[in-house]
């Protein structure tokens, strides 16, 4: 008997039915027919009585239906088995990615290198860019994708260049901005910095203390979206505005945007994993920013 045949079998009991079977197998009824006849003259009995509410099984048949269970449940344990066997001998890369990155980015860099390397299963680990500098520096990490400039010690690839805003609900002079409420997320000083020398040239002050600590940025713009307040982030090219808000480009007085780096960064190791190599390669090749 073929396998097919047991799934036959197996689908008849539970829908006894050959019209339902063949739409759940894309199989003709014909089709679905002929096999039940083969299979009957091929194990010598009748495994099936066709009645006008479907089919009924005689006792052969539950028999053979009996086997057929456990055919289908054998067959699901052994590929089952399989699968776990071979994850358990691909090779895990950890990977840190800061949040915007990872939402914005990262999985259009990776998903190329995954289907290329089945063989390697992807750890990915969301943290702010200062932490996954530590964690890298700690042996937490293979390799991570950060914002800022958090490259001393360590090999590093620039792979992207973000611009600074200011984001409102609606359109709004800079030169207001003293008399309404900052929002705050969580994101890293040299980021911070960054914002906070605009603030001063600009201002000639200190950046005011946040009205409200929204945490992730996500919360930050749902809150911008409901009031006289306003938010200083750097966004990528293809950040998506789903709360419709008014993107405002931050300048230095001389014009020039502000603009963060995004790096892709990982140790100085004589004996690096070839699966981390492989990585790399890919990022330097495919990712990397050509100067």
């Amino acid at each position: 008997m073929r396998d097919s045949d047991w799934k036959i079998i197996y689908e008849l009991h539970q829908h006894p039915s050959i019209t339902k079977v063949s739409g759940l197998l894309y199989k003709s009824q014909s089709a679905i027919t002929k096999r039940i006849q083969s299979i009957e003259e091929e194990l010598e009995c009748r495994i099936v009585e066709r009645t006008p509410q479907g089919v009924s099984f005689t006792r052969e048949g539950e028999f053979v239906y009996e086997m057929a269970e456990k055919h289908i449940r054998i067959q699901n344990e052994l590929k089952d088995g399989l699968r776990k066997l071979r994850e358990q001998n691909k090779e895990t890369i950890r990977i840190g990615s800061a949040y915007t990155y990872t939402k914005y980015s990262l999985y259009d860099v990776l998903n190329p290198f995954s289907e290329a390397h089945p063989e390697i299963s992807i750890r990915i680990i969301n943290k702010q860019s200062n932490l996954l500098y530590e964690m890298l520096m700690e042996g937490e990490l293979d390799a991570a994708f950060i914002r800022s400039d958090y490259t001393a010690q360590v090999y590093h690839e620039l792979v992207d260049h973000t611009a600074a805003y200011c984001v409102t609900r609606d359109p709004v002079d800079l030169l207001r901005l003293p008399e309404m409420e900052l929002v705050a997320y969580q994101t890293n000083q040299k980021t911070m910095g960054k914002i906070a020398d605009w603030w001063r040239e600009r201002f000639g002050t200190e950046l005011p203390e946040p009205s409200e600590d929204a945490g992730y940025i996500e919360f930050a713009f749902r809150s911008i979206s409901d009031g006289n307040k306003y938010l200083l982030c750097f966004l990528p090219d293809n950040f998506v505005n789903e709360y419709h808000l008014t993107l405002t480009p931050l300048l230095m007085k001389d014009g020039k945007p502000i603009t963060r780096d995004s790096w892709f960064i990982y140790k100085k190791e004589k004996n690096r994993r070839t699966a981390v190599d492989e990585l790399i390669r890919y990022v330097i090749k495919n990712v990397k920013i050509k100067s």
